[in-house]
């Protein structure tokens, strides 16, 4: 099992992981059909598109013109899970404004991918003030000038920026999954009842009884690694290098066992930006890692429920996403994100979800710690993100209705099916994730078939 973007069926607007409980790769094949209501709706990636487009003189466009260490500081500082995809260059172009704007006490940073003549800003600018949000959004549509933009994976505040401010198109269909550590361990070690075959049924309506049925599962799973003497444990400091050629060679296995095209905002560098990331290794009873998960800290900016989406609870309630902390004793951060969480071809069933589940235990337990040292009464909590995930539908937000709306929805529940990209949130609900409005935004000039083909093609790993 795996939660990871590089190997798993992954939304063409979300950067970040998925459990290989969901099928093998994203398959999309055959001819593209410019009519979404076709039965046989595909898409067809494999022509050559010209990856190359305008860009203007200012601000950085190319990976080996910026220092790639102070790139990563302002990610681990004011990231978010979308943004640290752009650690990976290779992919991602990075701009950064010629000088502080908005008030912001550095140059706004943006990363974003090229597809022919599409620019596909990820998530939302490195700034230090929301208030820079509108001039750095300014200033990086001047950069990429006659480019047809699209802006994925963004939070509220900037959502508001772009449809209210600069008129664009703004839709809802990606959540970011936010989930308390306290929670999850609180309904792991909440004892099951049991019910009389049949009553449950009648005493309970549907989402509760799904909701048994999937901690059920958690639990079991739990019980497997347990019972295969699977042990997680935290590396403090650099892994050794028996450990790191162990996961290494983990990683080969498990890349080979993938199929079908793989869709992703990132791939797998377990050392990437170690700097900044902690390590949690999974191994067998001969001691041998079996899985890895690695955690980086992000930036939590106190968010305001959307009012497309009832899930999330009120600001003021412990379980919000905007209650978060400060680890002890690594770079300040006040929430983390699981970048990838990955059991090799030949762990036991359940690595996955051990692996998680331990990682959440031991932020529980610093977050116990750190709260009787403060004399505090859990205020703060520290939170963790799956990253983004798929919604099971579209809704727009701003400046989209009508037969657009209608068009595009079609598309995007034809690509949802076409790719399975819905799945991954199956897996995410054994944690008590809460499901955080995200937005994908454009220009009037529209977001069809054509985009979501480039975004896909943008994303092809």
């Amino acid at each position: 099992m795996a939660i990871d973007t590089p190997t798993s069926s992954a939304s063409p607007l979300s950067p970040t992981s998925e459990l290989s409980d969901a099928p093998d790769g994203v398959y999309l094949n055959g001819t593209s059909h410019s009519d979404p209501d076709d039965e046989h709706f595909s898409l067809d990636l494999d022509d050559n598109s010209d990856e190359s487009g305008p860009v203007s003189e200012s601000g950085i466009d190319t990976a080996s013109t910026f220092d790639k260490q102070s790139i990563a500081e302002l990610v681990a500082k004011y990231g978010s899970s979308s943004t640290t995809a752009w650690l990976e260059f290779s992919w991602y172009k990075i701009w950064q404004a010629p000088a502080p704007l908005g008030g912001s006490t550095f140059p706004p940073v943006q990363g974003f991918m090229r597809q022919g003549p599409w620019v596909f800003a990820w998530g939302n600018p490195l700034v230090s003030t929301p208030a820079a949000l509108e001039a750095t959004a300014r200033a990086f549509m001047q950069h990429v000038a006659g480019s047809r933009v699209v802006w994925a994976c963004v939070d509220h505040a900037m959502e508001e920026v772009l449809g209210d401010r600069l008129g664009w198109s703004t839709v809802h269909c990606i959540y970011e999954d936010v989930v308390d550590p306290r929670r999850v361990i609180e309904v792991v070690e909440a004892p099951e009842r049991k019910v009389q075959k049949g009553k449950e049924t009648k005493t309970k309506d549907k989402e509760a009884r799904e909701h048994d049925e999937i901690v059920r599962d958690l639990k079991k799973n739990l019980r497997r690694a347990e019972k295969a003497n699977v042990t997680i444990a935290e590396v403090h400091g650099t892994p050794g290098d028996a450990d790191r050629e162990a996961v290494e060679a983990g990683v080969s296995e498990w890349r080979k066992s993938r199929h079908g095209l793989q869709i992703a905002s990132t791939t797998l560098q377990p050392w990437l930006d170690q700097e900044h990331r902690r390590y949690w290794i999974a191994r067998n009873a001969a001691g041998n890692p079996i899985g890895i998960l690695i955690l980086t800290p992000v930036h939590n900016h106190p968010h305001v429920p959307h009012s497309h989406d009832s899930t999330l609870p009120h600001a003021d309630h412990p379980n919000h996403p905007s209650h978060s902390s400060k680890h002890p004793e690594h770079a300040p951060c006040i929430a983390y994100q699981i970048k990838n969480a990955v059991s090799f071809p030949d762990a036991p069933k359940g690595t996955s979800e051990k692996l998680i589940y331990s990682m959440l235990c031991d932020l529980d337990a610093e977050q116990s710690k750190r709260s009787n040292i403060a004399s505090g009464a859990g205020h703060d909590r520290i939170t963790v993100t799956f990253g983004i995930s798929a919604a099971d539908r579209m809704s727009a937000t701003h400046h989209l209705g009508g037969w657009k709306v209608t068009a595009l929805s079609k598309t995007y529940a034809k690509i949802a099916k076409a790719t399975g990209l819905i799945n991954r949130l199956e897996f995410r609900r054994k944690f008590e994730s809460i499901h955080e409005p995200m937005f994908v935004c454009y220009p009037e000039d529209g977001f069809g078939l054509d985009g979501v083909k480039a975004l896909l093609k943008a994303l092809k790993k």
